[in-house]
């Protein structure tokens, strides 16, 4: 037994915690944890084990490809990840961008023959299949909503994906774990993330109205024009402020059922970057088999549709 494994096992002893299993990929993937909210956002992503054999008709083992533990409030041990073997440790945090993290870093030791996991969203447009890699740096602009505006567009993921040998990519996650601000470029789904579960959203935020006024213009269900104005502005504010506020949501809230899943062939691959360059320039996106690109999303000006404009001519 590892020295991360007795001091996250001591932390757990005579505590209030959670123990789930889950599935990722296929893999039973088994969490031990102090945090309600890390196990509430762990246990919305992932179908479990039931869910799976239901979905897919398949079984897992019992015993799971790899554990990871998530204690909280473990005395002299500073905040952080790490993996060893088939464990991945997160101490005294609850922040589930952390957990999901370490989560997909230890999925990916186990498919090192038969796929890869890499950090990216993918959309089908017209029958054409587009995928991004998002590097850590990049937060904004992201394609995935410009996309998703234009005609015959289709949800596959975004977020973290699993690529086969001849490039098939599917999602991992069942949900989607996105920065609030997004509604801030597209107030139109503003009125449909409300009933999302949200993290790290600041208590106040600032000025709202124009923002509010043009998702009100979307609000067919009047989930923002039937709350005090006062209210819908202080939502908006709260959620539109920080780029480190997240949200967890079914797809379909978004998109639409019909929208949304299923497996892609990636016809065209853009690596995401900022910085000094041209806007686009071709070259191999790993592990894509097909045309690739690095997409300067800094050299583009306006409006994050910009990005998916871009995509959607190049392939």
């Amino acid at each position: 037994m590892s020295h991360a494994t007795r001091l996250a096992r001591r932390a757990l002893e005579g505590r209030e915690s959670f123990i789930h299993d889950a599935v990722l990929a296929g893999r039973r993937a088994r969490l031990f944890t102090t945090s309600h909210h890390l196990h509430d956002f762990f246990h919305d992503n992932f179908p479990t084990v039931a869910e799976w054999k239901a979905a897919t008709g398949k079984d897992v083992p019992a015993e799971p490809a790899f554990t990871l533990w998530a204690p909280t409030g473990v005395a002299d041990v500073p905040e952080g990840s790490c993996v060893s073997g088939k464990e991945g440790f997160l101490f005294n945090t609850s922040w589930y961008n952390d957990l999901r993290a370490l989560a997909m870093e230890c999925l990916s030791r186990t498919l090192v023959l038969e796929g890869y996991v890499v950090h990216a969203g993918a959309a089908e447009v017209a029958g054409r299949g587009f995928v991004w890699r998002y590097p850590k740096e990049v937060i904004h602009p992201t394609p995935t909503w410009g996309l998703l505006e234009l005609p015959e567009s289709k949800l596959v993921a975004d977020g973290w994906v699993v690529v086969d040998a001849e490039g098939r990519v599917q999602a991992i996650e069942r949900r989607l774990y996105l920065r609030t601000s997004l509604v801030a470029s597209y107030p139109a789904l503003l009125p449909r993330i409300l009933n999302a579960k949200f993290e790290n959203v600041p208590a106040r935020g600032g000025d709202s109205s124009a923002i509010l006024n043009e998702a009100l213009r979307f609000d067919s269900a009047r989930a923002l024009s039937n709350l005090p104005r006062e209210r819908a502005l202080e939502i908006t504010a709260r959620l539109t402020v920080s780029h480190e506020s997240r949200m967890m949501i079914d797809p379909a809230a978004l998109v639409g059922r019909s929208r949304v899943g299923g497996t892609m062939k990636a016809d065209a691959a853009f690596s995401l970057k900022e910085g000094a360059g041209a806007a686009l320039e071709a070259g191999a996106v790993e592990p894509f088999p097909c045309k690739g690109f690095t997409l300067n999303v800094g050299a583009l000006r306006g409006h994050p549709r910009e990005v998916a404009k871009l995509i959607a001519r190049s392939a």
